[in-house]
């Protein structure tokens, strides 16, 4: 996707650091020095193993943590200086965090989904507008789902539901912790599916948090790769995942086509180790074959 060179990043870290119970004898330094910026209509995964600081970045990202002026970036303004209306910026940067029930307020599905447009003010035909929407955009039929009970449903529809009611918001930005984990094959895909959709039809800006390339590769296209509180990679995907050992080192799951890859490339030094579907693989594999 084009944009004007000269506009700034959507979102920027600049030298951020951020140390949990700060001046405590419990203080924890959970980000050491982060530095990147995502573009408007960018998919960008944010990967790393347990503790890298996956989490607080994203958090940053919102201004739910205590931050200190200089550091967090929207759209070029500093997010911590006096006076920034924070209400504003969660209005513009949508999070689904890893576990769904921490983010579903109401009982009831619909009135769920239309909570932050009503916080928000919107006339009530507007908002019931966008809960059919956005309920219909992630396969959950408005007139079947809008009057069931949250806690009658199964863990990938409560992720779904979650996920609607950030949509239900119009976030420019779409920020999702770990959208895939306990989800079973058939669920991934679909959500995969429906986010890369929704994606080119919103011209969203997608975050993906995840220790996994696995589904964040099908995703995104372009990886930051934090380990221990710093940014170790940050590039296309391709070109992060030719670093294949050195992510398996940094305990990061990697795609199992990947996998597959660097076992081949002891029968074939030369294959190519930034595959990322099967059907790529099977072409390569033809080729030193002699069958293509």
């Amino acid at each position: 996707m084009t944009h004007d060179a000269g506009e700034p990043p959507i979102i920027e870290l600049r030298d951020f650091r951020y140390t949990y119970l700060e001046g405590t004898p419990r203080a924890s330094e959970a980000i050491r020095d982060v530095s990147f910026g995502i573009r408007h209509g960018e998919r960008v995964g944010i990967v790393g193993p347990t503790q890298s600081g996956k989490s607080t970045v994203v958090d940053a990202f919102a201004h739910l943590l205590r931050l200190k002026p200089g550091q967090v970036f929207y759209k070029g303004e500093d997010v911590a200086a006096p006076g920034y209306d924070r209400s504003a910026l969660r209005r513009e940067i949508g999070i689904v965090f890893q576990q769904p029930d921490s983010q579903l307020i109401e009982d009831v599905v619909g009135a769920d989904v239309a909570f932050g447009p009503t916080a928000a003010g919107l006339p009530a035909g507007e908002t019931r507008r966008r809960v059919e929407e956005s309920l219909n955009a992630l396969n959950l039929s408005y007139p079947e789902y809008r009057l069931r009970y949250v806690h009658a449903l199964s863990g990938g529809q409560r992720r779904r539901v979650a996920i609607a009611g950030v949509l239900a918001m119009h976030t420019p930005v779409l920020v999702l912790d770990e959208p895939m984990a306990g989800l079973d094959p058939r669920g991934r895909r679909e959500l995969l599916e429906l986010l890369i959709r929704l994606q080119s039809d919103r011209d969203l800006t997608l975050v993906v948090c995840s220790a996994s390339l696995s589904d964040a590769s099908l995703l995104c296209d372009r990886f930051v790769v934090l380990d221990g509180g710093r940014t170790v990679m940050d590039g296309p995907v391709r070109e992060v995942l030719r670093e294949a050992d050195r992510l398996a080192e940094l305990d990061i799951t990697l795609p199992e086509t990947v996998n597959v890859v660097r076992e081949l490339q002891e029968l074939f030094p030369d294959l190519p180790a930034d595959i990322l579907a099967e059907d790529e693989l099977e072409v390569e594999l033809l080729k030193r074959l002699g069958a293509a």
